[in-house]
């Protein structure tokens, strides 16, 4: 557990860093810990939520409707962790690679995908509502978001690769 803290420490330090090289047990340490954080609250968005709109109308009598005024904060809050993370876990995914053998540009595709599925997914929202037909039909779109899928768990592929020897 004292190695976990390490890693993660590590991973805030070196911010912005995207030279050097970076173990397996860092850039995985540091996965599980955004995983975590972002699952918890996540996990706390959805279930005031659900105790929300299963308590019945939005009234000044009803005695949860306080959770109404909670739930945008925590998402906000989601919002805020995953934006500080984005650096250095690109920063750690790139050292990875480099440890890994990769050349660190490769990471450039899964992140286009990730980045294009933010629109299918809209549209996969969106298709159950009373609005205007989506552009793109849903089996295109869940096509898409299966493939970007795919990528994302190649490059976890990639991204566990054993360290390459330098006298190699």
């Amino acid at each position: 557990m004292k190695t976990f803290w390490v890693h993660v420490k590590t991973c805030i330090s070196k911010y912005g860093s995207f030279g050097g090289k970076a173990t397996r047990s860092e850039f995985w340490n540091w996965a599980l810990f955004v995983a975590v954080v972002s699952g918890i609250l996540f996990g706390v968005a959805a279930l005031l939520v659900f105790i929300r709109y299963s308590a019945g109308p939005d009234t000044v009598s009803n005695p949860l409707n306080w959770l109404s005024s909670i739930i945008l904060p925590v998402l906000v809050i989601l919002g805020l962790f995953l934006l500080f993370c984005l650096f250095p876990t690109l920063a750690v995914a790139i050292r990875r690679l480099r440890d890994a053998g990769f050349r660190p540009i490769i990471i450039i595709f899964p992140l286009l995908l990730l980045l294009g599925s933010c629109y299918p997914t809209l549209i996969i929202a969106l298709s159950g509502m009373d609005t205007t037909p989506p552009e793109i039909p849903l089996p295109y779109c869940y096509a898409y978001l299966a493939f970007t899928a795919a990528v994302c768990l190649l490059y976890a592929v990639f991204l566990n690769r054993k360290t390459k020897k330098s006298g190699n």
